[in-house]
């Protein structure tokens, strides 16, 4: 089973990432992991537009997904360049939820 298949069974999973998704002017950020989302403080400048979680807030492990959303503003479909770089240096996988959009995207590391 693919990982958005997977997501797509765990309701209250999908249903909590996509509603904090939609609730917030910001790009929420955090880590799933074992089916739960650990919400992280946006720490980019510019939060409306990017996201950036402080090393020290990490989680880091083999099953860990960063995840982050583009909220309503933005128009980009699927992952910007700014969240590329980012899963680069996280080298993990990572998850999107676009309001804009109202999808999931999911890459691989």
């Amino acid at each position: 089973m693919n990982y958005l298949a997977k997501l797509k069974s765990n309701k209250f999973l999908f249903n909590g990432l996509k509603n904090k998704s939609i609730e917030s002017k910001e790009e929420i950020c955090g880590f799933v992991l074992d089916g739960k989302f650990v919400q992280k403080k946006n720490m980019h400048p510019d939060p409306v537009n990017h996201f950036l979680i402080s090393p020290k807030e990490c989680i880091w492990g083999e099953d860990v997904i960063v995840f982050h959303s583009h909220p309503s503003h933005v128009e980009e479909k699927g992952f910007s360049e700014w969240d590329l770089e980012n899963q680069k240096f996280f080298y993990m996988d990572m998850l999107l939820y676009s309001v804009n959009e109202d999808e999931f995207y999911f890459k691989e590391k």
